[in-house]
C-alpha cells in the first residue's frame, strides 16, 4: 500500500483553528498536509499504529498555539507538492531549536527540489511511492534520536539569543556581551524583524549582506568564541538559526 489519497470525510476534516493546550508529547505527532488536492490516508495509519496524530491543513494554526512545539509533539508530518512556496515556508518555519523533527512526504518533485528541502532543515523526506510502514519506521528513527523533553527544553532555553537595540549589544547564550557598531545593529535588526526568517539581500539597506555577515561573524567568534548562527540557504537567503529576541 502506498501513500495515496482518500476521499475527504468527516472524520478526515482539517483543524484550521488553535493547536489543543492538552497535547502532550506522549506518541503525539503533528500533520501538516498542504497539499491542494485531498487529505491523505497516512494520519489514519500512523493512528493505528498508536500516534495520536493531530491534523491541520496549514502553518498559521502555528502562531500564538501557548506552549512550543517541541513541548507538544514528539514529530512533525509535512505533506507537500513540489514546488511549492508553502512548503518551503513551513519548513522555513518549523526549522528551529523550538520544533520537533521533521519528516516531509513529497508527493511531487523533481531531485533538486528534494535536496533543497533537505538542506533548508528537513530532517527526512519520503515520496509517494514509500510504503506507509517505511514512513513509520523513519519516524520512530528520528523520534529516539531526540532527547528527553526536559533535555530538550533546557536546550532550547541555551540556544537564545539577545539583542539590545539601545544599547547596541548582542548577548551570546552563555551571556557574553557583543557590541556593535550601527551596520551591525541594522543587520541583526532585519533579522530580528523578519518574519519568516528568512533574510534576502535587500533586506539590509547597509551594503552588501554577505560581507556585513562575515565580518559580524569574526567580530563574535573573537569576542565571545562562539558562532554565530547564521546560515546561508542555497538559493534562498540568510537564515538565523536559533532564537534572536528583542530586550
Amino acid at each position: 500500500m502506498h501513500i495515496d489519497t482518500v476521499k475527504r470525510d468527516k472524520r478526515l476534516e482539517f483543524v484550521n483553528t488553535g493547536l489543543p493546550a492538552e497535547t502532550g508529547l506522549a506518541n503525539a505527532l503533528l500533520l501538516i498536509d498542504l497539499n491542494d488536492d485531498e487529505p491523505h490516508e497516512l494520519g489514519g495509519y500512523l493512528e493505528r499504529r498508536g500516534f495520536q496524530v493531530m491534523r491541520v491543513g496549514s502553518v498559521g494554526c502555528l502562531h500564538g498555539s501557548g506552549k512550543p512545539l517541541l513541548e507538544k509533539f514528539e514529530a512533525v508530518v509535512l505533506i507537500v507538492r513540489l514546488p511549492d512556496a508553502k512548503a518551503l515556508a513551513a519548513i522555513r518555519q518549523l526549522n528551529s531549536s523550538n520544533a520537533p523533527p521533521l519528516l516531509v512526504v513529497a508527493l511531487e518533485g523533481e531531485t533538486v527540489e528534494r535536496v533543497l528541502v533537505l538542506e533548508m532543515g528537513a530532517d527526512d523526506l519520503v515520496g509517494r511511492e514509500t510504503e506507509p510502514r517505511e514512513v513509520l519506521a523513519r519516524l520512530h528513527r528520528l523520534i529516539r534520536r531526540q532527547p528527553e523533553p526536559n533535555v530538550r527544553s533546557h536546550r532550547a532555553e541555551v540556544h537564545i539569543w539577545a539583542l539590545k537595540p539601545s544599547q547596541r549589544k548582542l548577548i551570546t547564550p552563555s551571556g557574553c556581551s557583543i557590541k556593535l557598531t550601527a551596520r551591525d545593529q541594522a543587520l541583526m535588526n532585519a533579522f530580528s524583524d523578519n518574519t519568516d526568517g528568512l533574510l534576502l539581500d535587500w533586506d539590509y539597506p547597509r551594503g552588501h549582506i554577505r560581507t556585513a555577515i562575515s565580518r559580524l561573524k569574526r567580530k563574535v567568534m573573537a569576542d565571545a568564541g562562539v558562532a554565530l548562527p547564521i546560515h546561508n540557504i542555497w538559493g534562498q537567503g540568510y537564515r538565523f538559526g536559533a532564537n534572536l529576541v528583542q530586550t
